[in-house]
C-alpha cells in the first residue's frame, strides 16, 4: 500500500480533502492511504510516506519541504480550485496522473 501525505498550514483543510480522496480511492480499489498534516508536524511524520501534496497557499515552502523529503520521493502542489473546493476525486486523478507509481 502506498502512502500519500497532504500538507497545509494547519492540517484542517488538508484533512478534509484527505478524507474525500480516501473515500474515492477505496471505492475505486486503489491501495492508497491518504493522510494530512500541518506544516509544523510535517518533518516528523514525512519518513513514513511515499509521496506528498502541498496545499497551494503554502507552495512558497516547497523548497524547504523538498529539502526535508529529499529527491527520492515525489512532491507536487495541488491546484487552487480543486483544493479550495475539496474535490477529492479531482485531486486523486491529479495524483494518479502525476505520480503513476501511486496507482497500485
Amino acid at each position: 500500500m502506498k502512502k500519500l501525505l497532504i500538507c497545509c498550514l494547519f492540517g484542517n483543510t488538508a484533512g478534509s480533502l484527505a478524507k474525500k480522496m480516501q473515500k474515492v480511492a477505496d471505492e475505486e480499489g486503489y491501495k492508497l492511504l491518504v493522510s494530512a498534516v500541518g506544516l509544523d508536524n510535517f518533518a516528523s511524520v514525512q519518513p513514513a510516506f511515499d509521496g506528498f501534496l502541498v496545499a497551494p497557499h503554502i507552495q512558497y515552502k516547497l523548497d524547504e519541504i523538498r529539502a526535508t523529503v529529499g529527491e527520492q520521493r515525489p512532491i507536487a502542489v495541488i491546484e487552487s480550485l480543486p483544493y479550495a473546493s475539496l474535490a477529492g476525486d479531482q485531486v486523486l486523478r491529479f495524483v494518479l496522473a502525476t505520480f503513476p507509481e501511486m496507482a497500485c
